[in-house]
């Protein structure tokens, strides 16, 4: 009995391993210049059918902006205590956007807010601004939902700073 329920636990894990989905980023912070283009990278492995996932970017906005608080006494003593002053606080402190969605080949389909942009999903996930604004500064969550596929890592956060133009 011992041998037929260890194959069962090896069985099962390994099965759970196979439905596991795993979301990437190549990087957690990118910056743009104010009407620039930018890609935000998104990849995720998953077992299930590729028709069946559907693509999330949603938005926060940061706590405290990165590039207008970076020197303020706030700013620096978060920094200093070790954590994120732009991205450490309560979701009820931000505002929170669905930016796009795209379920399986589908075409995606953009938020209220975002209607009139140009923004798209590339590829299996990446996202695309093209004419970058002021208030695109904040943080973008990818996030893949997959019917079944619940074990894992289903979504990650890119920080997206926006410098204006100096001349």
């Amino acid at each position: 009995h011992e041998v037929i329920l260890m194959r069962w636990v090896f069985l099962s894990h390994t099965f759970l391993e196979l439905l596991a989905i795993q979301v990437t980023v190549p990087y957690n912070q990118r910056s743009t210049m104010l009407f620039a283009s930018v890609i935000l990278r998104c990849d995720y492995s998953t077992s299930a059918n590729l028709q069946e996932v559907l693509v999330t970017w949603r938005y926060k906005s940061f706590c405290l902006d990165p590039v207008l608080q970076y020197y303020t006494t706030v700013y620096q003593a978060a920094l200093t205590l070790g954590q994120n002053p732009a991205n450490d606080c309560p979701d009820r402190q931000r505002t929170i956007r669905t930016v796009i969605q795209k379920n399986g080949n589908k075409e995606p389909i953009l938020g209220a807010e975002y209607r009139e942009r140009k923004i798209t999903i590339l590829n299996k996930a990446d996202l695309v601004i093209t004419e970058v604004m002021w208030w695109d500064n904040g943080v973008y969550f990818c996030s893949i939902d997959v019917a079944g596929d619940t074990i894992g890592d289903s979504d990650q956060e890119v920080e997206l700073i926006v410098y204006s133009k100096c001349d």
